[in-house]
């Protein structure tokens, strides 16, 4: 079963979308980023430029596309 609070996290690099990276987060415990954020992920500093909540294709739990570009 699938908790309430369920989401999927794509995070996309320097608007690469070959760098997508997605986490799945079933149990509801990652926090969404939110725009100007800074976090640290690949060893580097991202911004939080963007994110876009859409409804998953299945309907069952939302994506947040998180775009991040980085931080020189």
């Amino acid at each position: 079963m699938v908790a309430k609070n369920a989401k999927q996290i794509v995070y996309r690099y320097n608007g690469m979308a070959e760098s997508d990276e997605v986490k799945v987060d079933l149990e509801g415990e990652t926090r969404v980023p939110q725009k100007d954020e800074v976090l640290r992920r690949k060893e580097k500093s991202w911004r939080v430029v963007h994110v876009i909540e859409e409804n998953a294709p299945d309907g069952r739990i939302p994506v947040f596309r998180v775009f991040l570009q980085r931080i020189q």
